[in-house]
C-alpha cells in the first residue's frame, strides 16, 4: 500500500529538517512500524526520490499519503453523496469522518472485540472496518455490508484497515443493507453488529422493517449489537428511545443499555 503520513509527523520532519538534520526515523504506516528516512532542506527521499513537504498548519489533523511522489491528503468530497470523507489521525489508530460526524467509536468496537463473537456473523456498515476485524478475530465468517464505496476507497489507504481486505474469514460486499438483508435465510447468523453512521441511511437502517428483518435472519438466542447514534439530541430528540422501542417491537429482548457509549445489545 502507498506511504502514508499523520500531519504531526510531517510537521516533526519540518522541524527536524530546520534543526539541520540528515536522517531520521519516522513512521510511514501510521505508527505500526519505523523506517529511516534521508533529510532535503524541501523534504524527505523516499526510494532516492524527493517528496516535497508543504507547509502543514499547527491545528491540520490530517493523513497524507505518498501517491506519484507528492503528498496528497486523505480527504474529497463526494458530489453523489454530498459528503466530505476524511481519515483523522489520532493516538491509536485512524478514524473515518463523514462530513464531521466521526464512525466506528473506539468503545463499540471494544465490546465487539471482548465478547468474543464466534459462528457467522453479519456486520452492517463497514465503515473503515474495525467492528468486522474485530470480530474476525474469534468468528469462522464475518460477512460485511457497506453502502457506500467512498468510505472503502478510505479503508483502502489506511493500514489498520489492510485486514478487512486480506482476512479470508472476512467478505465485504458494497450493498444496501435494507435490500441485502432480504437475501440471506431463517436464522442464518449467531451474530448482527448494526453500526448505520450516515444519516441520510436513518429512516430505513433503523426502520421497524428492518428490525424485523434482522429478527428473522438470527439464530434462536443469538445477539444484535446495535449502535444508536446520537441523532438530533441537541434538539431535545429522544433517538436511542425510538430505535430500542422498534428493536423491541420486532420481538428482541434488550439485555443492555450503554448510555454512555450509546449502544445497546439485544437478544433473540
Amino acid at each position: 500500500m502507498l506511504p502514508i503520513l499523520s500531519s504531526s509527523e510531517l510537521r516533526r520532519i519540518t522541524g527536524n529538517i530546520k534543526e539541520g538534520l540528515n536522517e531520521i526515523e519516522v513512521s510511514l504506516d501510521l505508527g505500526l512500524s519505523r523506517t529511516k528516512i534521508r533529510l532535503d532542506k524541501k523534504g524527505f527521499f523516499l526510494n532516492n526520490l524527493l517528496i516535497k513537504i508543504p507547509k502543514i498548519r499547527e491545528k491540520d489533523k490530517s493523513c497524507y499519503v505518498v501517491n506519484e511522489n507528492k503528498l496528497e491528503k486523505v480527504q474529497f468530497f463526494s458530489e453523489e453523496t454530498n459528503n466530505m470523507y476524511k481519515l483523522i489521525p489520532t493516538s491509536f489508530r485512524p478514524i473515518l469522518k463523514i462530513s464531521g460526524t466521526s464512525m466506528h467509536k473506539k468503545e463499540f468496537v471494544d465490546r465487539i472485540k471482548k465478547d468474543r463473537l464466534n459462528g457467522k456473523v453479519l456486520d452492517s456498515g463497514t465503515g473503515i472496518g474495525y467492528t468486522a476485524i474485530a470480530a474476525a478475530k474469534t468468528a469462522e465468517e464475518v460477512i460485511t455490508i457497506e453502502a457506500d464505496k467512498n468510505v472503502i476507497e478510505i479503508a483502502k489507504l489506511n493500514p489498520y484497515s489492510q485486514e478487512l481486505f486480506n482476512n479470508k474469514k472476512i467478505k465485504l460486499s458494497i450493498e444496501d443493507l435494507i435490500q441485502h438483508i432480504k437475501k440471506f435465510k431463517r436464522e442464518e447468523f449467531d451474530y448482527l453488529i448494526f453500526d448505520a453512521g450516515n444519516k441520510k441511511d436513518f429512516g430505513n437502517f433503523f426502520s421497524l422493517e428492518n428490525y424485523k428483518e434482522a429478527y428473522r435472519i438470527l439464530k434462536n438466542k443469538g445477539r444484535l449489537y446495535n449502535y444508536i447514534p446520537k441523532h438530533q439530541i441537541k434538539r431535545g430528540r429522544d433517538f436511542s428511545s425510538e430505535i430500542i422501542n422498534r428493536i423491541k417491537q420486532a420481538g428482541f429482548k434488550i439485555i443492555e443499555k450503554n448510555k454512555e457509549d450509546s449502544y445497546v445489545v439485544a437478544q433473540k
